[in-house]
């Protein structure tokens, strides 16, 4: 039910959008709508606070939506996602090495509102399999200066086959069930995620977790080092190893 009031919503925006100007009449402010949507993504990767903020309208009108195969989750208003991810990006300001592509766009700008839809390929290493996602961005422009107002995630990669779909599910599942403090269920299920998957840096990070759910410290730090072997970059298994040994 939900899936399909978002779709409504937006196709209705769509309507209303339709009478807009032609975009040759507005090269400027297309211009300015994809790049406001870019650096929206390229500031978060580059661990920007500010900058990742400033792509944002800043009040409750603003929300956030992401459909993945294993989830389906809605932010409604900026003091829901906006204070967590400045804090989580300013807790870890180590810039990330993922390449974006931006593709296959549609766009409708009327007056100052402007809607958005594209293809979002991103990579974090050359071999690595691509997150693929088709985005829809609903703007505003306050004071000449465009804001994103409504964002829309559709995580394609992570449904069917897809390389990393199974992982990413498995890996759903068993945060789910360690939500649920149902730690052993969630230790099963996350040591079979890291056993399909042993080069996932992210598989071994989450049975980390499971296991210091379960109390099991020892098994918790293995794991944690042996995702920091596959990404040393990380300083969330940097920061989680350090707090279980001292545990010991």
């Amino acid at each position: 039910m939900r899936i399909t009031h978002a779709l409504t919503t937006a196709a209705a925006l769509l309507v209303f959008l339709g009478a807009g100007q032609t975009l040759a009449a507005q090269s400027t402010d297309v211009d300015e709508v994809k790049r406001v949507i870019r650096e929206e993504t390229e500031s978060y990767y580059r661990r920007d606070a500010d900058a990742w903020t400033g792509t944002w309208v800043n009040d409750s009108t603003a929300i956030r939506t992401f459909i993945t195969g294993s989830s389906y989750s809605v932010q409604r208003g900026w003091d829901t996602f906006g204070p967590g991810t400045v804090a989580s990006l300013r807790r870890e300001p180590t810039p990330q090495p993922e390449r974006v592509a931006w593709s296959n766009y549609v766009m409708r700008i009327d007056g100052a509102l402007a809607w958005a839809e594209y293809d979002e390929r991103t990579t974090n290493r050359p071999e690595g399999v691509p997150l693929l996602a088709r985005q829809q961005r609903t703007l505003i422009k306050q004071n000449g200066r465009w804001r994103i107002l409504s964002a829309g995630s559709f995580v394609e990669s992570s449904f069917g086959t897809f390389p990393g779909a199974i992982e990413s599910r498995l890996d759903g599942v068993g945060r789910d069930l360690i939500g649920a403090k149902k730690h052993r269920d969630a230790v099963k299920v996350l040591a079979l995620n890291a056993q399909l998957f042993p080069a996932s840096a992210a598989a071994h990070r989450s049975l980390g977790e499971a296991y210091a759910a379960a109390g099991d410290i020892a098994l918790a730090i293995r794991s944690y080092e042996r995702s920091l072997a596959i990404d040393p970059r990380s300083e969330v298994s940097k920061a989680a190893l350090a707090r279980l040994r001292g545990k010991r």
